[in-house]
């Protein structure tokens, strides 16, 4: 049985997950960063993309967060999100609505490339 550490996902409405993992992938700014039980001490803002959660059952999870920080510290990851939603939440219409609210923003600053950079997030996902 491999190494397990917990795991914090939260928004600022709630506790979206508590659970023990054995591998978490996260979208950090600097690429896609993976996270086993003892790893070094990190923290990184987060770019919008899926986190890979497998659980200690064997199950695996997946969520989609637009924005946020993670921190690895004495096996514990804690991730802070503007917003989660789990993968089976999406559908195009709901990406459609996001991209649609976000291209309004954008045509009040057009020179905010975060903005855009959620836009292309949400057009390059897969379903």
């Amino acid at each position: 049985m491999s190494e397990i550490f917990s795991i914090k996902l939260v928004t600022p409405s709630k506790i979206f997950l508590e659970a023990n993992a054995s591998l978490v992938t996260v979208p950090a700014t600097e690429g896609d960063i993976g996270f086993l039980a003892n790893h070094v001490s990190y923290i990184s803002s987060v770019r919008p993309g899926f986190i890979s959660i497998n659980l200690e059952n064997g199950g695996e999870q997946k969520i989609y967060i637009t924005e946020g920080f993670a921190q690895f510290n004495a096996n514990n990851l804690l991730i802070i999100a503007v917003e989660l939603i789990e993968k089976e939440d999406l559908d195009s219409n709901f990406i459609n609505q996001k991209i649609t609210d976000l291209k309004n923003i954008l045509a009040t600053n057009n020179s905010n490339i975060k903005i855009q950079n959620k836009i292309d997030s949400l057009k390059s996902l897969s379903l």
